[in-house]
């Protein structure tokens, strides 16, 4: 039997040496060890799979934490705001790039800049909507 790379609540694999992910909230989660359960019986909260050693020794299952902040409306805002807000640009200032980093820019895919921010936009609301 072999055992896979624990995932996050977006199906990321975590590696082993991350110390700090981040709940539903967004709030830091320190880790101080990583632990894979067997099917225990006696203990009905816990199923096969990996958890995360949390504050206070609790067992939290990585399938609710994340890699990376997760979004929010708040976040969404504050990401329109910076496009508004730039002089030029301003799909770049929304994905928080500037405008000579197209490379790493996931806006950088043969497509308008302007278009592929517009998607984004649309993807985030329907996420945080509860819709996909």
């Amino acid at each position: 039997m072999s055992i896979e790379l624990p995932k996050d609540a977006e199906g990321r694999e975590i590696p082993l040496d991350t110390t700090a992910m981040y709940g539903a909230d967004g709030k830091v989660v320190n880790i101080s060890r990583w632990v894979y359960c067997t099917a225990l019986g006696f203990l009905d909260d816990f199923r096969r799979g990996w958890y995360a050693m949390g504050s206070g020794d609790r067992l939290v299952s990585t399938v609710s934490l994340y890699l990376t902040p997760p979004d929010s409306w708040e976040k969404l805002e504050e990401d329109l705001g910076r496009g508004a807000d730039a002089l030029n640009y301003e799909a770049c200032a929304y994905f928080g790039k500037s405008a000579c980093d197209c490379s790493s820019c996931i806006a950088d895919k043969g497509e308008t800049c302007e278009r592929v921010a517009m998607r984004d936009i649309a993807s985030r609301i329907r996420k945080l909507r509860g819709e996909c």
